[in-house]
């Protein structure tokens, strides 16, 4: 008899003994492993992106995209956000790009709007708000390039001027300034903010503008008083001159010390009252005749005069007399003169300087000389007296000292406490940004390696290996040992779907196989 071996590619009895079935694992197993390995070559490969400019208007992230673009530099745009983000290495590049094309320009349009076409048909409104808009943008521009300032929003209220002087209206003017976490705005800057905004729009006075912040304070000095105003200016004029003084005592005193050794501090009285006097004199030693007016009169008198009472006998024509033999007439002289004199007068308006110094009190320290002893060791030697009042006497130059104002200088000699210079912390070298590429390229490699001996591999040889070979006797006896052996190992069902399996495959032996059973029968 002949023994008949079909071997079978599947066992029925599990889902990868199907050959269509393994073939699609196959398949689907290379094609994920491929793009694992794909995706974990880019990751690898994928530069560290850096934030490039954030609340960008769509105008400015439109243009920096494509200026991007055109610069082939690799480049996100996060949809959340709106923010542009480049490759670590690269951004400043990228900002200079970007610089030289003058982006980003804003939110809004200034006066490149004067360069776009218009219409025949727009009217003085749109014109006038359009100007006006472009006056706001140009602020906003301005004010965004202080250092506390993120952004900035300018309102303007330009009223309609009348012809008529008793109906003009003041133009006034909002300003909101959006600062940086952390940051605020010095009087000198909100100062310098309100009078750049009041000196860029004809008829705006400085008390018109009003200066916000984006938590809602109000940063103008309308709530403030004059006088704590004042008191302000005047306590930052005097820490000013106590700084010039010190620095002043502090470079001249460098040389002889040695730099770093030499500490100063100057008070200043200073007296900031007001004082205005009109003064008024002559002087009688320097008087000069200025006019003359003088008259003389002289008057003659007779015995003969008339007299008398009024009447009627008085207004009768005399008689005639004989003249005597000797008359002696009276006379009558007055002189009268006047003389008006210039005197040398003087008169004085004096306002007294605010902000005189009063007194001065310096205190100086210095530090000990500092050398190296005959046996290498580090040694401290104190000023002499001498030294002490040399520099002394440098101070009071420098600063003017004036003893009837009661100034006072001090100069000590002590030894300064050492701190040890902190060393520059390195980063580590995992930290460094070469050492973080090829890290990352490494694990790219080694997850590939992995995805492929760990799990290709072993996939496809599974899958590629052929089951057992079932024999199928050619005699009934030798079937029926089979029979036997096999019961323990399969049912009933399994040697059914069995058989049917290989006689599906190979219909031909099958019939054979049959045929000899019949023939060992008879």
């Amino acid at each position: 008899m002949t023994e008949a071996t079909i071997q079978s590619g599947t066992r029925p009895g599990n889902l990868l003994d199907v050959p269509a079935v393994r073939q699609g694992l196959l398949l689907a197993g290379i094609a994920a492993s491929v793009a694992i390995g794909i995706a974990t070559a880019l990751w690898s490969r994928t530069p560290d992106y850096s934030l490039l400019y954030a609340n960008l208007a769509d105008r400015d992230a439109g243009a920096i995209v494509n200026a991007l673009m055109a610069a082939d530099i690799p480049h996100e745009l996060e949809q959340t956000s709106g923010a542009v983000m480049v490759p670590a290495g690269r951004v400043h590049e990228a900002r200079l790009l970007l610089a030289s094309d003058g982006l980003p320009q804003g939110s809004g349009l200034g006066f490149e709007l004067i360069g776009e076409e218009k219409g025949l048909g727009v009217s003085q409104f749109m014109e006038s708000a359009r100007y006006q808009h472009m006056l706001e943008t140009e602020l906003v521009r301005t004010i965004g390039n202080l250092r506390p300032v993120q952004g900035a929003r300018v309102h303007l209220a330009i009223p309609k001027q009348s012809v008529f002087v008793r109906d003009r209206r003041p133009a006034s003017a909002s300003v909101m300034v959006e600062l940086y976490p952390g940051r605020r705005l010095e009087e000198s800057q909100v100062a310098a903010i309100v009078h750049l905004v009041a000196s860029s729009i004809p008829d705006l006075e400085a008390g018109e503008v009003t200066v916000v912040d984006q938590q809602g304070r109000l940063l103008t000095g309308s709530g403030k008083s004059s006088e704590l105003a004042l008191t302000a200016q005047q306590f930052e004029y005097r820490t000013r001159v106590e700084h010039a003084y010190a620095q002043r005592i502090e470079d001249l005193l460098a040389p002889l010390a040695g730099a770093g050794k030499v500490r100063a501090q100057v008070n200043v009285d200073m007296d900031f009252t007001i004082t205005e006097q009109t003064q008024e004199t002559f002087d009688p030693n320097t008087a000069a005749l200025r006019s003359e007016q003088s008259s003389n009169q002289t008057q003659r008198e007779n015995n003969a005069t008339a007299g008398g009472i009024p009447g009627a006998l008085s207004n009768q024509p005399p008689a005639a007399e004989t003249p005597p033999a000797a008359e002696n007439p009276t006379r009558s002289s007055s002189n009268t003169a006047t003389r008006n004199f210039e005197l040398d007068r003087t008169v004085s308006h004096v306002r007294q300087p605010t902000g005189s110094i009063q007194k001065l009190s310096i205190a100086v320290i210095v530090d000990d000389r500092h050398g190296v002893g005959e046996d290498g060791t580090a040694t401290t030697t104190p000023l002499t007296d001498e030294e002490l009042e040399r520099m002394t006497t440098l101070v009071r130059e420098a600063v003017g000292f004036n003893a009837e104002r009661g100034d006072t200088v001090s100069v000590f000699n002590a030894s300064f406490s050492r701190t040890e210079a902190a060393e520059p912390i390195e980063p580590a070298w995992w930290e460094m940004p070469l050492v973080g590429q090829v890290i990352r390229q490494i694990v790219g490699v080694v997850l590939v390696l992995g995805l492929i001996f760990g799990l290709l591999r072993p996939t496809v040889r599974h899958l590629l290996t052929a089951p057992p070979a079932t024999v199928l006797p050619t005699g009934g006896a030798e079937l029926g040992a089979l029979g036997h052996a096999a019961a323990p190992a399969l049912t009933h069902e399994q040697s059914m779907a069995t058989a049917r399996s290989l006689v599906g495959e190979d219909p031909k032996r099958a019939a054979r196989v049959v045929k000899d059973w019949v023939s060992e029968d008879e």
